[in-house]
């Protein structure tokens, strides 16, 4: 062996770690703002008199956004390529941030920062998944979806821990200055990071000239059902959390304190089912049916209206209600290779959905129900979304066999 051999091996192992690691800090700023808003909503009413109902509303526009482009995003995706779609989607991020640091009197233009963010999350969700695709080996695939699907609840748990560490001490705009400025230091990080040629250039690009098997379709369409459902259920968790627990007897520290919490355990959730599927175990739709009921059960703890139980439930609730998306990722990308960042584009439409359709409806629940009332409809829709997912397996099993 040469010493040229020996040096090159170190190298071989780095791009996979690095594509993770901006993976998922691109996935970061793209759900930052949602995220922040929703773990910053007691201080937003406030100041922007912002009701649960406009809270969903906004939420909404984020999520809707990212659905209506979440297709033609998978599209621009291989057009613009990592190189340039990543830092794109990156900048989206930033003005979303920054406009709602500096430019926001009243809470209707949350909607227009929020629309700079669903681009953004949109355009970034299928460009990280490309770059995992195209730099990490197959044998830690799995681990690197849900490393950078754990960008999300860390996301979460960013704006649980700003409440008690910025919100409440110096403001909570602050909090999003904070955030903006860390964007605009990760873009040349990020520009440096990204390889200048990448096989997605080539190889990614022939399957968009090309339909999608016919076979593979309706996989596809039961996954985003699923995603769907899921997510409905899981951002209703992560979006009135902090305003549910402070009417269920949490001051506001300790409820900022409880979202953060159950955003470590949905952090470790993901990763760690990613290195069970690597190993064999699990790697299915079926993991994801268990983890969506076992989510339906925290669910049901919330509803209770118990303290305890809502703690409880919450950190269920997040870790394993919350924690399948990284694994669906994995099993669209394994069962449908190498039409990635397509298939993506379309499952993640039904996870948009989702997500605009469960904080709206569920906005308008809590404002003119009981807590309890929005919590238990909430673990309904997560058993849908289990059972939906077995309907996957079955198919996800046909396209194996």
């Amino acid at each position: 062996m040469t010493a040229a051999e020996v040096t090159q091996k170190p190298a071989r192992r780095r791009p996979g770690r690095l594509a993770t690691a901006m993976a998922a800090l691109t996935t970061v700023v793209g759900v930052l703002p949602v995220f922040l808003i929703g773990g910053l909503a007691v201080q937003l009413e406030t100041d922007l008199n912002l009701t649960p109902s406009s809270l969903g509303i906004v939420v909404a526009v984020f999520w809707g956004v990212s659905a209506l482009l979440s297709a033609s995003a998978g599209v621009a995706a291989t057009a613009l390529g990592l190189r340039r779609g990543m830092p794109l989607g990156v900048c989206l991020g930033l003005i979303a941030l920054a406009g709602i640091a500096f430019l926001t009197p009243d809470w209707p233009w949350l909607i227009l920062w929020l629309t700079f963010a669903g681009a953004a999350n949109a355009l970034c969700q299928p460009l990280s998944n490309g770059l995992i695709v195209e730099q990490v080996g197959t044998r830690n695939r799995a681990f690197a979806f849900g490393l950078k699907q754990a960008a999300i609840p860390a996301a979460t748990l960013a704006a649980g821990l700003s409440v008690p560490l910025v919100a409440l001490t110096i403001g909570w705009q602050w909090t999003f200055t904070i955030a903006a400025g860390l964007a605009l230091l990760f873009i040349p990080v990020l520009l440096r990071s990204i390889p200048r040629r990448t096989a997605s250039a080539t190889a990614v690009s022939k399957p968009t000239s090309t339909p999608l098997p016919r076979e593979l379709r309706p996989f596809l369409l039961m996954t985003a059902i699923a995603s769907g459902l899921g997510s409905a259920q899981a951002n209703v968790v992560g979006s009135f959390t902090v305003s549910s627990a402070v009417g269920a007897g949490f001051d506001a520290a300790t409820a900022g304190l409880l979202l953060g919490a159950a955003s470590v355990a949905g952090i470790l959730a993901r990763p760690l089912v990613g290195i069970a599927a690597d190993r064999g175990i699990g790697g299915s739709m079926a993991t994801v049916a268990i983890m969506m009921g076992t989510g339906c059960v925290g669910l049901i703890g919330m509803a209770s209206g118990n303290p305890i139980a809502y703690g409880i439930g919450c950190i269920i609730a997040f870790g394993l209600g919350w924690g399948w998306n990284g694994l669906a990722h994995f099993v669209v990308s394994r069962t449908s290779h190498p039409h990635t960042t397509r298939a993506t584009g379309i499952t993640q439409i039904g996870t948009y959905l989702g997500a605009t359709l469960g904080p709206l409806v569920f906005g308008f629940i809590f404002t003119h129900f009981p807590d309890g009332v929005g919590w238990a409809l909430a673990a309904v829709v997560a058993a849908a979304g289990a059972a939906t997912a077995l309907v996957a397996f079955r198919l996800e099993k046909r396209l194996r066999d």
